[in-house]
């Protein structure tokens, strides 16, 4: 049996359809909260347009895009392969 106490803990959201750069000044509050607590990782999913400038921040948060198609390529309108959010940062 798996002791969950040994287990990291991990808090993971989405902004949907939300957000600005102007809103990207909410990454420093919520990664200093998140510093508050050590042994839990924050990740936020974001949409695709804030993936670059939210990772650049630095703010020690997980940053992640909120859709990733299996394929590496193709007609998939609106999708992000994993190698182009990798390519974000």
């Amino acid at each position: 049996m798996i002791q969950t106490s040994t287990l990291p803990k991990l808090i993971a959201g989405n902004w949907k359809m939300n957000g600005t750069l102007a809103a990207l000044g909410e990454l420093d509050a919520i990664g200093a909260a998140a510093r508050e607590h050590p042994g839990v990782e924050v990740a936020l999913a974001l949409p695709a347009t804030l993936l670059a400038p939210a990772a650049a921040r630095g703010t020690g948060l997980a940053i992640g895009g909120q859709d990733v198609h299996h394929k590496p390529s193709g007609p998939h309108t609106g999708c992000l392969s994993a190698a182009m959010l990798g390519e974000a940062g």
